[in-house]
């Protein structure tokens, strides 16, 4: 556990902070074509809905490394984030929490 986590911050903040973490990513990994939304932030896990496809016809990036390449940058931007969950574009996650 990062002792730079901060316990007890508001879901609002951190949602906040999550979601321009996640507009930092798109110029990083060129994935205009793709959108990556925040659905919610609950005590630590941050469920985030992708839209699109790689730009790149020869892009080889599996959906899992996409995935996994999000969460560590999120988990770096914000300490409070310790799981990242995703759903497809017409799922919704049941929660009604900060998003």
């Amino acid at each position: 556990m990062s002792v730079l986590r901060r316990k007890g911050a508001d879901p609002e903040l951190v949602a906040g902070r999550i979601r321009e973490a996640l507009e930092g990513l798109v110029p990083i990994l060129g994935i205009e074509a793709c959108a990556v939304t925040l659905v919610s932030y609950r005590e630590g896990v941050a469920t985030l809905r992708l839209h699109g496809d790689c730009p790149d016809p020869e892009c080889t990036m599996s959906v899992t490394h996409f995935r996994s390449g999000i969460e560590a940058h999120l988990r770096m931007r914000v300490p409070e984030v310790v799981e990242v969950r995703t759903i497809g574009p017409s799922e919704t996650n049941g929660s009604d929490t900060a998003g």
